[in-house]
């Protein structure tokens, strides 16, 4: 079976535009030599930054494996996917993220039959000034991914598959 991330834009390099609401601002930041999206709350409130996925980009019902690197600072935040079916919404899963912490997210998720929208999600605190980032994101069907040769990561999306036969090549770095 071929792997493929269905997360369109896994390094975080623009391809997919990401959202904010009101009392957040966003920004493309590089730690650790890779790309995060970097969320900082404005206001108080519901403050968080987001990818949502509809269409030709969401993947088939089934079982998938979720992978990403999570960092909170200032406060707590947490880590979420939402699926959404005739506009009613479920959380798939919520990873708390402790102040300080950079977190992988290695979890599984169903997504549902007839899913519309999938959002990936970083929610803050209600507070002014609170850091969330995330990066690496990976949305793997659970039959492919192995996380012995690094998970399905850097298969960069639906359209770029790994090729590596032997897997020796693949050892940490799929391609």
């Amino acid at each position: 079976m071929q792997r493929i991330n269905w997360f369109p834009d896994p390094l975080i390099t623009g391809k997919l535009f990401a959202e904010i609401n009101n009392g957040a601002a966003k920004a493309v930041v590089v730690a650790d030599n890779k790309n995060w999206l970097r969320v900082t709350s404005t206001a108080t409130g519901d403050n968080f930054g987001q990818f949502s996925l509809s269409g030709g980009l969401i993947p088939p019902a089934g079982t998938y494996h979720v992978h990403a690197r999570v960092y909170a600072q200032k406060a707590a935040a947490n880590f979420i996917v939402y699926s959404s079916v005739n506009s009613s919404w479920k959380q798939l899963l919520n990873k708390p993220v402790a102040d300080g912490q950079t977190l992988t997210v290695d979890s599984e998720i169903t997504i549902p039959e007839g899913c519309q929208h999938l959002l990936v999600r970083m929610q803050l605190g209600r507070e002014v000034g609170l850091i969330g980032m995330m990066s690496e994101i990976l949305i793997e069907s659970a039959d492919t991914y192995d996380k012995a040769v690094g998970g399905g990561f850097r298969a960069s999306s639906r359209g770029t598959r790994c090729h590596a036969i032997k897997a020796v090549r693949r050892a940490g770095d799929v391609r």
